[in-house]
């Protein structure tokens, strides 16, 4: 595994540990009665991404590839703290749109099956999830 790819793999573990959706799942956001589906759909999403990240982490670890220690939650997600679902899925799509940028900004084409292998699946799974949080809040 090249230079390039072990970034890109990092990153991509950095941003499922540290994103606003993980953050949001783990800070007990607020739902009327009538959209506990929506609190559901976040909460399915938010496994999803911890389990792909865990799938990476598998992996790299098999390669003996070390693991970045994990970063913390940006300190401006405090700010999401006891709020509605229906204030957090403008914030958790924008945030997913510039995830997905970011990876397909990163993903050359040159990558080897290897990384691709690897990251594929991820991107994959950023845009089911876009697909979804749009879904959620009509």
């Amino acid at each position: 595994m090249d230079a390039a790819g072990a970034t890109l793999l990092f990153r991509l573990l950095s941003m499922g540990t540290s994103s606003l959706l993980q953050y949001t799942s783990e800070s007990s956001p607020w739902s009327a009665a009538n959209r506990e589906d929506v609190l559901a759909g976040l909460m399915a999403i938010a496994r999803e991404e911890r389990d792909e990240v865990d799938r990476l982490t598998r992996v790299l670890q098999k390669k003996r590839i070390r693991i970045p220690a994990a970063a913390s939650y940006p300190s401006h997600f405090t700010t999401a703290n006891f709020v509605s679902v229906e204030y957090l899925l403008p914030k958790l799509i924008a945030e997913h749109e510039l995830e997905i940028a970011e990876i397909e900004r990163q993903l050359h084409p040159e990558f080897n099956d290897e990384i691709r292998g690897l990251a594929d699946p991820y991107l994959a799974m950023k845009r089911r999830h876009i697909d979804t949080l749009r879904h959620l809040i009509s």
